[in-house]
Order: C-alpha cells, then sequence, then structure tokens
C-alpha cells in the first residue's frame, strides 16, 4: 500500500491531448493526496507536452492546488519516484492510427485502431514499448503500480502480466462509461448502478444491470433499439431488435464491428471514398482544435472539444483505481486483470476485462460464472487472436503473426490476413524491428 502523505503520479504519454482531463480529475479527487504529477514524453512531442504542461498549470492555479507539475524527456528517474505509472502513450502517433485504419480497407476488411486488423497492428508496435517501459520499472521501482489505458488495453496489459513482473492494471473507459451513461438517463447517483459484467476488452456485456439492486436489464435494452452514441470513437448506432431480444445482453458498442461489420465496413468506405479519411483524420482535427484551445493563456478551464475525443470518464476510472490502491479503499470496478477463475471457459492467465475487487494489495477478478453459449465463442476465438498477437510481438514470428490475423473474426479470409501482413510489416518497418529479416 502507498503511503498516504503524499501520492506521485508519472504519465507516460503525458503529451498528449488526454492528460488534461486526467489532471481535472485528480485536482477533484479530495481524498487523493497528489504530490506531484510527472508528464513524460518522447523528445518527438516536446512542443505538444509544453502546451500541455501550460495548460495543467492554469488548471492547477484555477483549482488552489499544491500539486507538483513536472515533465521529462527522460523518464528514468522519474519512474524511480513514482508511486503510479499511467500507461497513455501511441506507438507511431496518429500518422501510425490512420495507417492502421487504412490497411485492412485495402482489403475488404474493417480499419479500426483496437479491433481487427488495426488493432493487430497497433498492438505489435505497442507492445514491444509497453514491456520496455515495465522491464525499466521494475528495475527502477519495483513496487510502483503501472495502470495501463494503452490501446489495445486488454492485449497490453496482458503482455505485460505473462512477460514482466511489473504489478499492472488495465482500465478503458467504456465499462464506466455504460454505468454513468444509465445513471444520467435515470437520474440516480453513479454508486446507485451496478453491472454484472464479464468479457475482453472491446468485447464484452453486461448481463444484467442493476440499481439500487433492482433488475432493469429490459428497460435499458429497449433503449438501445434507438440511435445513441455512448462512445465518441464509434458511429451513432442501432442495434437491432431481434438481436437484442436474442442476446437478452447489453453489449459494448464496440460489438457494433462482430456483429454489423458489413454496415461499419461500408460506412468506413464511403467517408475514405469522399474525402473524410478514417477516424484518425477526424482526431487530428478534433485535436488540432483542442491544443489551439490548450495554447490560449485565457482558457482555464477544459474545451468542450474534449467530449469529441472519445475519453469520457477516463479520469474518473483512474482516479477510483489509484484511491483503492493507494488508500486500501476496497472497491469493485471493472477493469482488466488476470483471469483466474473469473471466467471459466478462458485460460486462467488470461486477461479478462471483468469487476475486480480493488484495495491496497491489487485487484482479484470476481467469479463471474460460465459464460452464455450465444457468446461464448467468439470471445474464445478472440481471445486466442490475442494471444498469437501478443507472441507475434514478443517474437518477431512472422508464421504466427499470420495465424493471429487468420484467428480474427474481423479479417475475411487467410489471403486477406497475408496481404493485409505484408503491408503492416512494409509500413510499419521503423517500428517493428522484431520482424527484420
Amino acid at each position: 500500500m502507498i503511503k498516504i502523505s503524499g501520492v506521485r503520479i508519472v504519465v507516460i504519454g503525458g503529451g498528449s491531448s488526454y492528460t488534461p482531463e486526467l489532471m481535472s480529475g485528480l485536482l477533484k479527487a479530495q481524498d487523493l493526496p497528489v504530490e506531484s504529477v510527472t508528464l513524460v514524453d518522447v523528445p518527438e512531442g516536446k512542443e505538444k507536452l509544453e502546451t500541455v504542461r501550460l495548460f495543467c498549470q492554469r488548471l492547477i492555479d484555477e483549482a488552489g492546488s499544491s500539486i507538483q507539475l513536472q515533465t521529462a524527456l527522460d523518464r528514468h528517474e522519474a519512474l524511480a519516484q513514482a508511486d503510479f505509472v499511467l500507461s497513455q502513450f501511441r506507438a507511431g502517433g496518429l500518422e501510425a492510427r490512420a495507417r492502421d485504419e487504412r490497411i485492412p480497407l485495402r482489403y475488404g476488411a474493417i480499419g479500426q485502431e483496437t479491433v481487427g486488423a488495426g488493432g493487430f497492428a497497433n498492438a505489435l508496435r505497442t507492445i514491444p514499448v509497453t514491456i520496455g517501459l515495465a522491464r525499466e520499472l521494475e528495475s527502477a521501482n519495483p513496487d510502483a503500480w503501472l495502470i495501463n489505458f494503452t490501446n489495445p488495453s486488454g492485449m497490453v496489459t496482458e503482455a505485460l502480466l505473462r512477460h514482466t513482473r511489473v504489478r499492472s492494471i488495465g482500465l478503458c473507459n467504456v465499462p464506466i462509461t455504460i454505468e454513468r451513461t444509465i445513471a444520467q438517463a435515470l437520474q440516480v447517483p453513479p454508486e446507485a448502478v451496478s453491472l454484472d459484467f464479464f468479457g475482453l476488452n472491446h468485447l464484452s456485456f453486461a448481463r444484467g444491470v442493476y440499481v439500487n439492486g433492482k433488475n432493469i436489464t429490459p428497460l435499458v435494452l429497449e433503449f438501445l433499439k434507438s440511435p445513441q452514441t455512448q462512445v465518441a470513437n464509434i458511429p451513432d448506432q442501432q442495434w437491432d431488435r431481434d438481436v437484442l431480444d436474442a442476446v437478452g445482453m447489453l453489449p459494448n458498442p464496440y460489438l457494433q464491428y462482430y456483429w454489423n461489420p458489413g454496415e461499419m465496413l461500408s460506412r468506413e468506405q464511403s467517408a475514405m471514398a469522399a474525402g473524410k479519411g478514417t477516424r484518425a483524420n477526424e482526431v487530428m482535427a478534433v485535436e488540432k482544435s483542442l491544443f489551439q484551445a490548450y495554447q490560449d493563456p485565457g482558457q482555464r478551464t477544459l474545451p468542450e472539444a474534449l467530449m469529441q475525443r472519445g475519453g469520457a470518464y477516463y479520469s474518473t476510472v483512474a482516479v477510483m483505481l489509484i484511491e483503492s490502491l493507494a488508500l486500501n479503499r476496497r472497491r469493485e470496478i471493472v477493469v482488466n486483470v488476470r483471469n483466474g477463475h473469473a471466467l471459466p471457459e478462458l485460460p486462467e492467465s488470461s486477461v479478462v476485462e471483468v469487476p475486480a475487487v480493488v484495495d491496497g494489495r491489487g485487484a482479484v477478478a470476481l467469479e463471474c460464472g460460465p459464460m452464455p453459449a450465444s457468446v461464448r465463442g467468439l470471445i474464445q476465438q478472440v481471445k486466442a487472436y490475442e494471444e498469437l498477437t501478443i507472441e507475434a510481438a514478443m517474437t518477431g514470428s512472422r508464421k504466427t503473426a499470420l495465424t493471429a490475423l487468420m484467428n480474427n473474426p474481423l479479417v475475411p479470409s487467410a489471403g486477406a490476413a497475408a496481404k493485409i501482413l505484408e503491408d503492416i510489416l512494409q509500413e510499419n518497418a521503423a517500428f517493428l524491428p522484431q520482424f527484420a529479416v
């Protein structure tokens, strides 16, 4: 357990447009004694890092807080002093994300940054960098916690737990967004809402939704049958009534890619044909406006455009987790954590996205019981894909990489998988030295 005298936080990817939202959440955390926040980034991101630092300092000053804010381009010293390391970086930046989204589209496959072949490319670049960070943390500061937001969060967290000894927990804002959206719709306090939740990151389900212990799942499913948006990264959704009635569970919004792949692919292809590019191009435009706002000395609150970035409740769930770990505050939180016996149909060493009991000792997944047959096969297939992707990222094996893509349900054929893999390796060669011949 961390000493309550003062919590020191290091943010890897500190120059991200998400960072001010995180800082805002830390400033609102009255029970969490934050001593310092150090924003770390690569030298190429020095200008953005300084812009974010200046804006975050204005947020600190406006709140009358005593948090010490620092920046660093060399992470070693910062890691050695940290109680918590928050990872939120993107290997290759938004330009790499744009490639991840474009390449699959060439071969009739969905282009998305965390699922499908795009998520695969992202994982190949990101996992080795994260492992390097973790091994440095193991050596410099083995008692620190590494909280992973870096996408694809589930795979990155599993790689950390399989290949390092670092104390790590993965987070995603989708579960808490679902929870808070329901609370707002029903005008009840967030703590009144609880979810019977299970699955993998971006492939999960709420088997039951409860308000003050009352099961309101049918009401929520009825709400989902009308167009609505819960996650900014995904277009407006309208779930098919028959599908929801058949499954009887609240699906993670990313299930649109698995259950409506034709429609989602058509939308992406139409956007490309119209010259709009992919979601990465939209994010670049949002980021441009955000950094313009951050550079304005008169800007002392979070700009409204930040909600378009896709990080709703990012800081809320991060603060909840840090409070539980630092203050030994026992709490149930949906996290990406070692499976154990939570989902018996998956390997114990797998990382799953389930409710876990979190306190000063860490997070322990709660047993969720058997998965319904209606979704069990899809989850098992995607978990096999994730295991193979992690192995490929660590070993640089092209054979393993190909079998990973062949196991991804969003890749249409083995032939498409081979072509997509070749393009990914060629266009990301600078980031994938493990695959060099």
